[in-house]
């Protein structure tokens, strides 16, 4: 049922404000927003024809509302700590509440007290502060919204009362499809929810207590005056989670969920990228709705586009997702409306795709703390999950927990690692690249290692930032001093940043790139100083087609630039990290990787998105730049002084290699200087 068409003013005087508006808004929602500064339950009453439709309709209320408080309740509560300020409010509501039993009547009372119930009306309390502190809560608007996404929005000084009605009152009433008042209706919805999720800087937004909730539906006699179809509306769109039809898993991804059952369905799955983990944990997923027949999936991802392509995946296995991520207003309420839903059994199945960033966020974790029934965490790239914020979010009240890695261990964070192996679990299931290649999974590679000298200039700032690393070390290691952390963290940053943009890459980089102008499906991974230095050296002197592939970049325009490169329209992607995690390019046939830190995981994860499998795709190649010492540098006892940068470089070679095809060939290219430090490959 579509809202009607309202005159743009309403007043008491000349009209029945609650015959000529109200019903029949309410007569056409499935949802009513409402802020206003007092509210009475006997406004059911006069709207009792509304309201029992708007029931049956399967709607919801919100109000925002100021209690009522007198000024011990207002000192308290401005005093900030949360005992007290359950405290006050409670102490206000109970007052409040024993005041509408002994005003109103019953079958009133009963209603209201069914409607909170049901979850069908529901209040949150506002009070102002900061520049508005000593205020109170006076406006007074509200939106209707109709099945179709329709919006009539009102203002005015008419409060939800009998008194309103018997006041000289008057409202102003907006149509969104009405192009003249379409920003108004808008403006009124994005602020009624800025209320609604407490994100107004200057009014603090209160949840009704469980205490006064409590006492409300004590309130409860008979039955409900409506039919409550909420039940049936919500079921009839949901379905089971399953594997889809089409789909055949793998031996190895049965393997992997067998082993997650055994351990009590936790832990974790430390599989090379391009294997298949976010296919095997919602396999493991579905069947673990099938032991359950309910369940409660909460999705946790290190990136945004990584929210978009979890969720093409959970679609084909039945799930519909909330993507809860960018601005609350778009997820906040309806993860909140669906948690108590999954609660009281009207649903069977929830599912929520989330960040990492925005699943450690408070209002998140408040929602979720909530759930009472089965549920399971999958933590994508699960190691994120482990730094000093994140795993002090890890709720203990999601019984199920699956980890997802190729390489789960945190870098030089012995406490990360301990935290997230002690939540999730061991890992149950291993597959590393080498016998995803050897099964098929993986397509095999050819390595080619490309040793770069740096510059003597180069050599003797790394050599001066070395000197300063050592100092702050020692001095450490005597005492804590959070300055002279800092300071090493800045210096090690800089370090590395020398060597990944070192000068003379660009040089060998052109040698090879003129070896091969017609090539394809190529990414090039290097350090940010250089991101416009590649490009103009590949596409501007040698002419190929090449985009930046960067965090300045939005979604769509990353989608986009993807499709081009999976369908040839252009030749090369130059990134830094986005391409690190997740995202599938599995038509890249060729990596040039300019740079990369020390730590395991970047340099594997950039290895993974190049092995994919594709259609006539049967090898891949990497070239990798390796940064070493001048050799004039290797004069006397200055040798052993720059071996850390050959260690450096020498632990991702070893990695590459051990798994290329050519392993051999790559080794003969580094035998030389690794027999000059004494390292041993």
């Amino acid at each position: 049922m579509k809202l009607p068409e309202f005159p743009i003013s309403i007043d008491t005087s000349s009209s029945d404000i609650i015959a000529d508006f109200f019903v029949p808004a309410l007569n056409a929602s499935v949802r009513y927003d409402r802020g206003v500064g007092y509210f009475s339950a006997g406004w059911l009453r006069l709207t009792a024809h509304g309201m029992v439709e708007f029931a049956t309709n399967g709607g919801r209320a919100r109000w925002v509302t100021s209690p009522i408080l007198d000024e011990d309740d207002w000192i308290a509560l401005q005093q900030g700590a949360a005992a007290r300020q359950d405290t006050a409010l409670w102490t206000a509501l109970e007052r409040n509440i024993s005041e509408l039993a002994r005003t109103l009547e019953k079958d009133t009372l009963s209603a209201l007290a069914w409607m909170v119930a049901d979850d069908i009306l529901d209040f949150r309390l506002a009070l102002p502060r900061n520049k508005l502190r000593g205020g109170e809560f006076h406006d007074k608007f509200g939106i209707f919204t109709d099945g179709d996404g329709n919006r009539v929005s009102f203002n005015g000084s008419y409060n939800e009362s009998i008194q309103g009605t018997r006041n000289y009152e008057s409202i102003r009433v907006f149509s969104s499809w009405n192009p003249s008042y379409a920003p108004l209706v808008q403006a009124d919805y994005e602020r009624f929810d800025r209320l609604w999720n407490n994100l107004d800087s200057n009014v603090q937004v209160y949840t009704l207590p469980d205490a006064a909730r409590a006492s409300i539906l004590k309130l409860r006699s008979d039955s409900r005056p409506y039919n409550f179809l909420h039940q049936n509306i919500l079921t009839l769109s949901v379905t089971e989670p399953r594997v889809p039809p089409e789909l055949a898993l793998r031996d190895y991804q049965l393997d992997a969920n067998e082993a997650w059952f055994a351990n009590h369905c936790r832990g974790i799955f430390e599989m090379a990228t391009g294997t298949g983990k976010t296919k095997t944990s919602l396999s493991a997923m579905a069947r673990l709705f099938d032991r359950e027949r309910r369940l409660a999936v909460i999705i946790s991802v290190p990136y945004q586009h990584l929210v978009d392509q979890w969720l093409e995946d959970a679609t084909a296995f039945g799930l519909q997702p909330i993507l809860a991520y960018k601005r609350k207003a778009d997820w906040l309420n309806k993860l909140h409306q669906q948690v108590l839903e999954y609660n009281r059994n009207d649903r069977t199945i929830i599912s929520i795709i989330t960040t990492h960033t925005t699943f450690i966020d408070s209002d998140f974790q408040s929602i979720i703390s909530g759930l009472q029934a089965p549920s399971l965490l999958i933590a994508d790239e699960v190691h994120h999950l482990g730094a000093s914020r994140s795993r002090t979010a890890l709720p203990e009240n999601i019984s199920a927990r699956l980890g997802l890695s190729a390489t789960p261990d945190r870098w030089y964070d012995d406490g990360g690692t301990f935290v997230l192996r002690h939540y999730f679990g061991d890992t149950v299931f291993r597959l590393d690249l080498g016998e995803a290649i050897k099964r098929g999974i993986l397509v095999p590679y050819i390595y080619y290692p490309q040793l770069v000298e740096l510059t003597l200039d180069e050599m003797v700032k790394y050599q001066e930032i070395s000197e300063q690393i050592s100092k702050l070390t020692a001095m450490l290691s005597t005492k804590h001093d959070e300055a002279v952390e800092d300071r090493l963290e800045r210096l090690l940053f800089q370090r590395t940043r020398l060597l990944n943009s070192a000068s003379e890459k660009l040089t060998a980089l052109k040698t090879l790139i003129a070896k091969t102008p017609d090539a394809q499906h190529t990414l090039f991974y290097c350090a940010p100083e250089q991101i416009d230095q590649v490009c103009h050296v590949v596409g501007w002197e040698y002419g190929w087609k090449i985009n930046r592939f960067t965090a300045e970049e939005n979604n769509d325009e990353r989608q986009r630039l993807l499709a081009d490169f999976d369908n040839c329209n252009i030749q090369a992607l130059v990134a830094m990290k986005c391409l690190d995690e997740g995202v599938d390019v599995p038509s890249t046939r060729t990596a040039y990787i300019l740079a990369s830190s020390s730590n395991p995981r970047e340099f594997i994860q950039r290895r993974g998105r190049v092995l994919r499998r594709a259609q006539n795709k049967e090898i891949a190649t990497i070239y990798d730049f390796i940064v070493v010492p001048p050799q004039s540098w290797y004069i006397g006892n200055r040798v052993n002084s720059d071996k850390s940068i050959v260690e450096r470089e020498l632990r991702r070679f070893k990695e590459f290699a051990d798994s290329a095809q050519n392993k051999h060939q790559a080794l003969s290219v580094v035998w030389e200087i690794a027999q000059q430090y004494g390292i041993h490959i």
